[in-house]
């Protein structure tokens, strides 16, 4: 599976991308609202779908938002689209604190979510949502980082979460000294 592309934009279409990348040209798919913040050379994070006759790579501008997104389609009944405009209809820590607060009049004004689609996605998200670490206090790259050298995911991200620092490198320094204890 394709999980980010980085490549230059060739070409803004109507609700998708362009992007080039050795030589190939990926069409990605983004919501309007978010295809004009992707500009030059830039790293798409993407989910690739393969049906019987065609296939499709949607595109996120974090790795937490195809996260999210991949949370979302693992629910019965909600297809990528629609994940992905849930995922894309504004900043992502309000999108998860209003699916953890159980806020169906957001979701129900996403086109194409209807109510027992909402109240499906917060029976089922509202607990997931909530046992995971703060990622605005994560670092990505010190997270690859981390699992890079052999640690778990789980383990990187929650003792990334106790870090305190400014930087990259002096949060895997800190966070290796925890681990080594």
């Amino acid at each position: 599976m394709i999980v980010s592309i980085t490549g230059e934009i060739q070409y803004h279409g109507t609700s998708y991308l362009v992007i080039e990348s050795q030589g190939i040209g990926y069409k990605v798919i983004v919501p309007e609202s978010i295809a004009h913040s992707f500009a030059g050379t830039t790293k798409i994070f993407t989910h690739e779908v393969i049906r019987e006759n065609e296939r499709e790579i949607f595109g996120f501008q974090s790795m937490e938002a195809l996260e999210l997104f991949w949370k979302l389609i693992s629910i019965s009944g909600v297809g990528p689209r629609i994940s992905q405009k849930i995922v894309c209809s504004g900043d992502l820590s309000s999108v998860k604190s209003k699916i953890m607060s159980g806020n169906l009049e957001f979701l129900t004004h996403i086109p194409g979510v209807g109510k027992k689609t909402a109240q499906k996605i917060i029976l089922e998200l509202k607990g997931v949502l909530a046992e995971e670490p703060d990622m605005g206090a994560l670092d990505g790259d010190a997270v690859d980082a981390l699992v890079g050298l052999g640690y778990s995911r789980k383990d990187a991200e929650q003792i990334l979460s106790q870090v305190d620092a400014k930087t990259t490198d002096e949060r895997i320094r800190i966070a290796l000294k925890s681990l080594a204890r």
